[in-house]
């Protein structure tokens, strides 16, 4: 039985580049060669003209429905940025995860009525059966796994001690741990850093999976408000963030997203294993720049990039 015609089939290379070139697209900044090139050996299409989204469409004319502004050598630069942005942005966000075990673990050793144990059975009990579930299910998946098999089979989760769990939990549970802990202590603090930690776990498995990031920088229409709580708020107002662009900005998830990294990193990770992170963000933003005349009529990208760049050097420069 012949299957259903598919809405947008596959297409060869000369194919992509024919469509590209019926949407506006030019091939000037990256001639058609060296984008034939490219798009067999280098970066696949889907993920090239991810970034075309960035660009403004033409309304009415003979051009209607066609990027303006758009060449190839566009794409192919954004998607490098964007590499290097992935690149720097992952091991800030493990650094986060790993000071923030390291506090959390301290801050039990600390009260004297926790022991460490039954913190973490308690925290089993108050779980839904559905969290219950995954939870075990979880822990047991990583008993043949060759790095922490063996803390499972030494540790039945009925016996196993918060320090052991957040040594196997993925990032996500340990959030959700985290904003247990917060509310057993009646800790707002804690409360807003649980804020803090979802969405720099959101920003980590995005840049583990190598998902592209700035093809989404243009604000979402209609989108809500994006809630965060006050002392980011007004951090940002003490780095020279006016509400007027906060509200702009931070309206975008992934801008948002980014922001709490980096505020996050500041808060979280000592200074002492932040010494490679300014060299690293100079290396970010010598890439960035390299072709910056390329966008300089594009304002979602230039403001996008100077609200970054000034959150960035405030915060991990």
């Amino acid at each position: 039985m012949a299957s259903a015609p598919r809405e947008k089939p596959i297409l060869i290379c000369e194919q992509q580049i024919a469509h590209l070139k019926e949407k506006g697209v030019a091939f000037e900044l990256c001639s058609e060669e060296d984008a034939a090139r490219i798009l067999t050996c280098q970066d696949h299409y889907f993920r090239l003209a991810a970034y075309r989204t960035l660009f403004p469409k033409r309304k009415g004319g003979p051009r209607d429905g066609q990027y303006a502004g758009l060449d190839f050598g566009h794409l192919v630069d954004l998607a490098s940025i964007d590499h290097k942005l992935r690149d720097f942005l992952l091991p800030l966000a493990l650094d986060v995860e790993s000071a923030a075990k390291t506090k959390l673990i301290e801050r039990i050793a600390e009260k004297p009525d926790e022991d460490g144990y039954s913190i973490f059975s308690d925290y089993l009990s108050a779980l839904n059966l559905a969290d219950r579930t995954r939870r075990e299910s979880e822990l047991n998946r990583l008993e043949r796994d060759p790095y922490l098999g063996s803390l499972v089979s030494r540790y039945p989760i009925n016996e196993m001690p918060a320090w052991v769990f957040l040594e196997l939990s993925s990032f996500a549970a340990f959030a959700d741990f985290y904003f247990f802990c917060a509310k057993r202590w009646n800790d707002s603090e804690m409360k807003n850093d649980h804020y803090l930690l979802r969405r720099v776990n959101s920003l980590r498995n995005a840049t583990a999976h190598s998902s592209a990031i700035i093809n989404g920088l243009g604000s979402p229409s209609g989108a809500p408000q994006m809630r965060y709580p006050a002392p980011l708020a007004a951090d940002l107002g003490g780095i020279g963030v006016s509400k007027r662009l906060r509200r702009s900005k931070m309206h975008n998830p992934r801008i948002l997203q980014m922001t709490v990294l980096a505020y996050a990193h500041s808060r979280f990770v000592p200074e002492e294993k932040c010494a490679d992170v300014p060299n690293r963000l100079r290396e970010l933003t010598a890439r960035s720049v390299l072709h910056s005349n390329w966008y300089s009529g594009n304002t979602t990208i230039t403001s996008s990039y100077e609200f970054l760049e000034r959150v960035f050097d405030a915060w991990l420069g």
